[in-house]
């Protein structure tokens, strides 16, 4: 199976997007980092990296912008390269600075908990993975280790016991409207972690709304999805300060409840452009309810969450 990490986008050259999402908590430091670095081709063709960063109630957030051709993909296993960032399987180096904000990591990373491959489902958009979708998902780690430093405007935090979560997109667009929520720092089970994804999915003439999500218990994945005849309900909160995703099959049952407190923008490719201001927040309320028919159940509560919720009513 193919790594689900690489930079698949070497030849493309307009109308194309593709990042990462590198999650990392730390519950003793009270702490959450969200990095996104990748590249955009558009109106104008640029690599970047934005970060969201919550931490002791304090709020970070940017966007550092680089010309396409800084950015490179070096070596193999892979090394993601910008000025003054790298990024790979084992870590993250960086130094991102702009008029607000000196922020300085130097992170590494533990073993990856991968999703399951087949052929069915070479990554988590099954079946979807062999058509040429506006918008492809893949999930490359559901938790491994963190362990490092960050420096916040010159305040030193050490890092002995985070943890960390990473996926990736790409493709021409994101989805007109979407719901999305991961987190893995569950109070109940410390070795649990969640993914949930639900989106309005165009493909030519055709339209609908389409649910992937996995709740890993620590010891085995659980996967629901459209493409496996999950029955999805979305409930949005009328203020839109929270959402209720409920996803059901023939052998179980997930209920995911998402508070969206503290949010802060983020710059999504949609519209034929890198400029669509959407909000996201790292430190949301998460209320999992995940059950199956043989009677097993579990309650499981996070406020290290991070969530969006896009265009939907």
């Amino acid at each position: 199976m193919a790594n689900r990490f690489d930079f698949l986008g070497h030849n493309k050259t307009e109308n194309y997007f593709e990042g990462w999402y590198i999650k990392s908590t730390d519950k003793e430091n009270d702490l959450s980092i969200a990095l996104i670095p990748g590249v955009a081709h558009f109106s104008k063709d640029e690599s970047f990296v934005q970060y969201n960063i919550v931490y002791k109630e304090q709020d970070f957030s940017g966007k550092i912008t680089f010309r396409r051709d800084e950015f490179e993909i070096v070596g193999y296993p892979q090394n993601i390269v910008m000025p003054k960032f790298v990024f790979n399987e084992k870590g993250v180096k960086a130094s991102l600075k702009n008029k607000s904000d000196h922020i300085m990591l130097d992170l590494d990373f533990g073993l990856f908990l991968p999703i399951e491959q087949s052929l069915y489902a070479p990554s988590i958009m099954g079946p979807l993975e062999y058509l040429n979708m506006p918008c492809s998902h893949d999930i490359i780690s559901m938790k491994h280790r963190v362990t490092g430093t960050v420096v916040i405007n010159g305040e030193k935090i050490e890092i002995e016991k985070g943890a960390g979560y990473i996926e990736k997109d790409r493709g021409s667009t994101f989805p007109d409207k979407y719901v999305w929520a991961h987190s893995n720092g569950f109070a109940e089970n410390h070795d649990a972690t969640l993914f949930l994804s639900v989106a309005k999915v165009d493909k030519g003439p055709f339209s609908k709304n389409g649910a992937i999500a996995i709740y890993h218990d620590g010891e085995r994945e659980h996967r629901f999805a459209s493409y496996s005849g999950s029955i999805l309900k979305v409930a949005v909160n009328e203020d839109q300060s929270g959402y209720t995703v409920i996803l059901t099959d023939l052998f179980k049952r997930l209920e995911v409840s998402v508070s969206l407190s503290n949010g802060r923008e983020l710059i999504a490719p949609m519209n034929a452009g890198m400029d669509y201001p959407i909000k996201e927040t790292v430190k949301s309320d998460i209320t999992v309810d995940f059950s199956r028919r043989n009677g097993e159940n579990s309650q499981l509560h996070s406020h290290n969450g991070a969530a969006e919720l896009v265009n939907w009513s």
